[in-house]
């Protein structure tokens, strides 16, 4: 929410951001996320230094960034009520049904290079993206 004090009036000025897009549909046995082997291998690593079998990938998106939303990453242990989990080889990840609406049809992938190491989401609903790809706006 923007807000801005006018000058010599005792009320503010508010505007709204706009509500978040729709839930999109997939055709038809479309997976919802999608999981690269590389994650799969570099999420298996990270889960096998933890020796906890019941953690999962969890992904999500947050307000704030430069571009208005950023991804986030963290592992959990039990999903939620409204957890979609998808199941792509030895790992599963957790999307919350905010975080979904924004995600969904993406593809997420496990990038490492010069640059470094990091997670990569390659998101259709993003309309623009910051330099470094943590953050989005829709």
């Amino acid at each position: 929410m923007a807000c801005q004090s006018q000058p010599n009036a005792s009320a503010s000025s508010c505007s709204t951001s706009a509500a978040p897009p729709p839930m999109r549909t997939l055709a038809e046995g479309a997976p919802a996320l999608n999981i690269s082997d590389a994650v799969v291998s570099k999420v298996g690593e990270l889960l096998a230094e933890e020796n906890d079998p019941n953690l999962r990938l969890r992904i999500f998106v947050t307000g704030g960034g430069c571009s208005g939303f950023q991804y986030g990453f963290s592992f959990d242990d039990a999903p939620k009520e409204d957890d979609l989990e998808v199941v792509r080889g030895d790992i599963k990840v957790l999307v919350d049904a905010m975080s979904l609406q924004y995600l969904m049809g993406a593809e997420i992938d496990y990038e490492d290079s010069l640059e470094g190491s990091r997670f990569v989401i390659r998101n259709p609903n993003a309309t623009s993206t910051c330099g470094c790809g943590s953050s989005f706006n829709v």
